[in-house]
This record gives C-alpha cells, structure tokens and sequence, in this order.
C-alpha cells in the first residue's frame, strides 16, 4: 500500500503562526501510517530532522525548494514541529522528515560548497 502524500500549506494556505512556532505544533504532522517505511528507517531527510532537533552538524546539503515553497517557509514549519512536545520522538523525526521531503529535495553538496550554519531551534 502506498502512503498518500500529505503536503504541507503553500504560500496562499494558513501559515505557521509565531504562536505555533514558539510553543510548537502537530497541525501539519501526518499521522504514523501515512509516513512511508523509508522515513521511519532514517534518510536524509530524517537526519536532517534530527540535526535540527539535538542542534548536531550536518554534512552539506544542497537544498533545492519544491514549487510553492521557500527557506522560511521550511524553517517555520520544521522548527514549530519539532517543538512540539505531543508526539513520540519517532513519529516527530520520520514526521518532520516526510514533511521536509514534501517542501525540498536535499542531495549531498559538492566538497568544495560553502557551508552555511543553521541554528538549532530554541
């Protein structure tokens, strides 16, 4: 059985609110059984989840943005969710990976790119 895909707002749907990003949210999280098997066993998007999450590095990443989505727009939407204290810790990570998948598409950046650090979430 296929996973539906579960997209997160696009630019002209309800946004993250300042309130869900400082006390954190589950609004856009799918449910357990529509995440796919791959994000529960850890990719590249759950270990980008999960940098975040403990404030680890991350070997560079190109981020490329999926039509409709944008830098802040991600980092609203991941932050706010992985602050959210209802979830378990799996579901949060494979969660928040499925949703970064659904925003971007990450590949491994060249040796020789720039990194650019990003703050953990507070």
């Amino acid at each position: 059985m296929h996973a539906p895909t579960i997209t997160p707002p696009r630019v002209d749907a309800e946004p993250i609110t300042d309130l869900e990003l400082a006390f954190g949210t589950t609004r856009l999280l799918p449910p357990p059984e529509a995440i796919p098997e791959a994000f529960w066993r850890g990719n590249a998007y759950t270990q980008l989840a999960e940098a975040l999450f403990y404030g680890f590095p991350l070997a560079p990443l190109l981020i490329e943005f999926k039509p409709g989505f944008d830098a802040d727009q991600m980092r609203r939407i991941v932050r706010s969710h992985l602050a959210s204290f209802e979830p378990k810790h799996e579901h949060k990570i494979a969660g928040v990976g499925y949703l970064i998948s659904q925003m971007a598409t990450l590949t491994p950046a060249p040796v020789d790119a720039a990194v650019v650090q990003i703050e953990a979430p507070t």
